[in-house]
């Protein structure tokens, strides 16, 4: 498997393997508004994360439970969100 995506980090949720980044924004709405755009391609590509929305931050955590990890799509689903941020 691919290494980490630029700007994320590995963590252990519950002993589980996840990705995660924090993105910051001006203001609530624009967080939300990535959120939406994140959740889109999400939906598209039927694999869905844990995303947390506070005021000027949006939270990604990427893995698969059928894996009990990260995988290439988890890999791959990370680069896409970068891509929507920038």
């Amino acid at each position: 498997m691919e290494g980490c995506p630029a700007g994320w980090s590995e963590e252990l949720k519950g002993g589980v393997k996840i990705l995660t980044r924090t993105f910051e924004f001006g203001n609530f709405a624009q967080a939300m508004a990535f959120a939406v755009r994140i959740g889109e391609a999400a939906d598209a590509a039927d694999h869905h994360p844990e995303i947390t929305v506070s005021w000027g931050r949006v939270r990604i955590e990427w893995w698969s439970h059928d894996a009990n990890g990260v995988t290439s799509r988890d890999i791959a689903l990370a680069e896409t969100t970068n891509r929507l941020y920038s």
